[in-house]
Order: C-alpha cells, then structure tokens, then sequence
C-alpha cells in the first residue's frame, strides 16, 4: 500500500475580511484590507509596509514563469482552495494529497513589520481564522498559528491559545521583540512548547536578514532568502538550546535542504578549530559534555 503523501509547507490565501473583522477593536482602521489596482489586480495594503502585496504572485501555483510578472489577478481569479476548506478538499484529491500543513501568506511578510503590538493584533486575528478554515476537515488540514513574540511570557499564552483553537504548530517572527533566541530566558517558552506538543516553525521571509538587498542582479537578492533559517539554526545549537531542550522541535521551512551538510561541517570546524576566539572566552565544551 502507498503511503499518503503529506504537504509540510503548504499556504492558504488570506480572504480580504481575514483581518478586517477580526482584529481587535483599537487596531480595526488599521487593520490589512484588499485594494483592487486595475493593472496589477488584487492587492494587500498593510500600515508600515512600504509595497503592497500582489495576491495575484503569492497565490500564483501552477502558473507559468512568463505569467508572474503580471500580477493582475483579482481573488475572483485565483485557487479558491486557498480560503475555502471545501475547494481546498478537492484540490488534496486532485493532486493525491492526504493532508497538509498550512502557513499563512500575508501573515508572513507581517512577521518584520515594525510595529510589534499592531503585528500581535494581525497575528490574533489570523489564528481566529485559520483555526475555522482548519475545524471544518481537522485530519487533513493541518494549522499553524502565529505570534509576535513581544515576551516570552505573553508567547507561552500565545502558544496555549494556538493549542485551544486546534491549531498543531506555531510559526515564529525571525527577531523576537526583545531579546535574541539564543538567550536562556526564552527556556521557559521551549518547555512549553515541549509540553503542549507544539513543534516551532522559522519561515524563510520571517526574518531580517531575509532581504532582497543584496549586490548584483536583482535576481541575484532571490538566493539570501534562506539565510534567515540558517541563521536560527546556528542561534539554537550553537547556544546549546537543544541541549537544555532536547525534546524541542524545530522547523525550517521553505529553506531547502542541500545546504544542510556543508552547514554542518563548518560548524564543526568553527567549534572544533576556533571556539576560543569566536566565543570570547574558555570555553571548551557544549553543554552536554
């Protein structure tokens, strides 16, 4: 018998009410709306963002490279999968998918706006959303929650809540509001998220260094967007967070895998040949040692 086959980075398409109607009340004129371009079609305005976001690019599967650059899709246009459960039912048949793990859209290029307290508005109103897209079919549509992570207190009630609405992971801004994740006082949080069964995704495109300024052609920025991830997983094992927490479960999405061993083998040498002046003192040995 085969076995089912199981999308881990899958993504819905925010409806244009997704925030509008359920942001929290002081933030609701604020709050990310769909304007309609008549060139480039569809597209999501958020306070504080410079660039709108084209809907008719990031919810774009299955079409041709050449069609990308038009952006002019209107959501009328688009997968209808992408915020209707139904429709997305039939699409899993269609393609021979069992089930799916589903990250926002919008929400993840809200994960480095600046405004930290109008992001855990967003990040609110879109895990009161995607936990009624996935009730509808629990088994096969699988939900991932956010939170801005403004103190580490408020992210272990964000991810208890994330756990009452059914939702089974968390996805994670890049940069926390205070301090970094390497830092010791973010091990309460790593407990919890052990303890409620709550695996910690990082998305390319969540993190500051996810940028498309880099030197060269401008397609040359599209090869940085995974440096984000990379990053991360050198914050957590290098400050030896897995060694506290070694039940923890992290997630590198979108980042591809290739770069996997060679990552591995420069940490290697980095710890085995210049531990000393790379960590500013003596030490000698991870944690466990």
């Amino acid at each position: 018998m085969a076995k089912p086959i199981i999308s881990a980075d899958s993504h819905i398409t925010e409806p244009p009410d997704t925030y509008t109607t359920r942001i929290e009340r002081r933030f609701k004129d604020r709050a990310p709306h769909v304007v309609r371009d008549p060139k480039r079609g569809d597209l999501f305005v958020i306070e504080g963002i410079d660039k709108p976001i084209p809907m008719g690019l990031v919810a774009a599967a299955g079409k041709p490279a050449e069609e990308l650059s038009k952006f002019g899709a209107r959501f009328d246009d688009m997968h209808r999968g992408g915020w209707d459960p139904e429709a997305r039912l039939a699409d899993q048949e269609r393609d021979g998918v069992a089930a799916e793990v589903l990250y926002p859209t919008v929400g993840m290029m809200l994960c480095n706006h600046p405004d930290v307290d109008f992001k855990q508005a967003c990040f609110d109103a879109y895990n009161l959303w995607i936990a009624e897209y996935c009730a509808t079919h629990p088994d096969r549509l699988i939900g991932v929650g956010q939170t801005a992570m403004r103190s580490v207190d408020e992210g272990i009630e964000d991810l208890r809540r994330i756990k009452a609405l059914g939702l089974r992971g968390v996805m994670m801004p890049g940069n926390p509001a205070v301090a970094d994740y390497d830092d010791p006082m973010y091990d309460p949080l790593w407990e919890a998220a052990v303890g409620l069964g709550l695996p910690l995704s990082f998305h390319i495109l969540t993190s500051q260094q996810d940028t498309f300024r880099v030197r060269g052609p401008k397609i040359n920025a599209f090869m940085s967007i995974i440096r984000g991830c990379q990053d991360i997983i050198g914050t957590f094992i290098f400050s030896g967070v897995f060694e506290r927490n070694p039940s923890l479960r992290l997630v590198c999405v979108e980042a591809d895998a290739g770069w996997v061993p060679h990552f591995m083998y420069r940490m290697d040498h980095a710890w085995e040949r210049h531990r000393y002046w790379l960590t500013g003192g003596p030490l000698t040995r991870l944690p466990s040692e």
